[in-house]
């Protein structure tokens, strides 16, 4: 069961690089009509012109698409580009036959060696992707669909195409005072902010259980990430520990968390605090979370996702309606179907990294009983 809902989860994360990849494959489509097109004008300007051979350039298409398609749109390629060759004695009576053959001999060859370039390329491109998803799921986990008693559901795309590296990161640790939580954006995007992000994770995950409380581990977490910022970059952080009837939140300079109830509440903490990198000074405050309600936390990525009018998302009945779908995975495939309804389906108004965590407290029943801890605990905030 576990490795079925990690595997979904990890499939629903996938999704945002999906219209991105159709938008590439209608554009590669796109350029392989235009390539069999000027295959067809020279081979008609070649019998036109019968005192110049232009048959040479019949290479153009198999070339130019064996470094930027695919192998099958490669052969496609050089296929009309020998069967033009094969045609052009039909047309071009003033030729002999030892140019016909030079003309084939020409265009199979160069067909041929179009083929074998597209096919390295494909395997290099097949390396690389397999090794950046190595690093994707390295440095953002999937979470669990169950931990420390509360139920998760994820999703992260990132701004760079299909990749999911990027300046989002966020993490989840089991401690004996409850689940601890991290949601945050590293300024900049894609492979430029993953340094950054990797950084600070391995700080969370290190300091994260140990930590006497969100203030100090949000401490923790700007001195370990303040020496690699530059003198305008900084981190936005969103923590969350969940208690019994409630969570704890540290809000360094994040969009608000959503508490789903009978409708949308927008979590605003009591006094900002800046981001990490900028000198914060972080506190914590409670609020109320009951079984029967979820936590929206998110990036700005959500906010920043505009219309073609330019207008952000609206945080409205259908927006709460998608949100309290029967299952945490149904809520955000219906929230990122919304995203896309707002944006008309084009990645070209997605401009920023998106990141999407629903949470919701466990009935009591069905939460494992902790270990027991030897030592006393601080006392928490209410």
């Amino acid at each position: 069961m576990a490795t079925r809902d990690r595997n979904h989860q990890r499939t629903a994360i996938s999704r945002g690089g999906v219209i991105s990849r159709q938008i590439a494959s209608s554009h590669q489509r796109r350029l392989l009509l235009a390539l069999l097109a000027a295959e067809v004008v020279v081979a008609l300007a070649d019998a036109a012109y019968a005192t110049v051979s232009l048959s040479a350039l019949l290479l153009i298409g198999p070339m130019v698409a064996g470094h930027l398609l695919t192998v099958r749109h490669t052969v496609l390629a050089a296929a009309v580009a020998l069967a033009l060759a094969l045609l052009l004695p039909a047309v071009d009576e003033g030729s002999d036959l030892p140019h016909h053959l030079v003309r084939l001999l020409i265009v199979a060859t160069g067909g041929l060696w179009a083929c074998v370039t597209a096919r390295a390329h494909a395997r290099h491109r097949a390396e690389l992707a397999r090794m950046t998803r190595i690093a994707e799921w390295a440095m953002i986990p999937a979470l669990p669909a169950e931990l420390g008693g509360v139920g998760l559901a994820a999703h992260t795309r990132s701004s760079a195409g299909a990749a999911r590296i990027g300046g989002d990161l966020h993490d989840a640790v089991a401690t004996p005072t409850g689940l601890r939580l991290i949601v945050g954006d590293v300024k900049g995007h894609g492979l430029d902010a993953a340094h950054l992000s990797a950084t600070l994770l391995a700080a969370f995950r290190r300091t994260a259980a140990a930590a006497p409380d969100l203030a100090a581990l949000a401490l923790q977490l700007d001195a370990a990430v303040s020496p690699s910022l530059g003198p305008e970059d900084f981190a936005t952080v969103l923590l969350a520990e969940f208690v019994p009837g409630g969570v704890l939140l540290v809000n360094c300079g994040h969009p608000a968390p959503v508490r789903v109830d009978s409708r949308l509440r927008a979590l605003h903490p009591p006094r900002p605090c800046r981001p990490l990198g900028l000198s914060p000074e972080p506190y914590v405050w409670r609020v109320r979370l009951l079984p029967s309600d979820r936590l929206l936390l998110f990036t700005d990525g959500l906010t920043e996702a505009r219309s073609c009018e330019g207008l952000e998302l609206p945080f409205d009945e259908h927006l709460h309606a998608a949100l309290t779908q029967a299952t945490l995975e149904e809520s955000l495939r219906e929230v990122l179907d919304l995203l896309r309804r707002h944006t008309g389906g084009s990645c070209s108004h997605v401009v920023d990294d998106l990141t999407l965590i629903l949470a919701q407290p466990l009935p009591a029943a069905t939460v494992p009983r902790p270990a027991p801890v030897a030592e006393d605990r601080p006392g928490r905030p209410d």
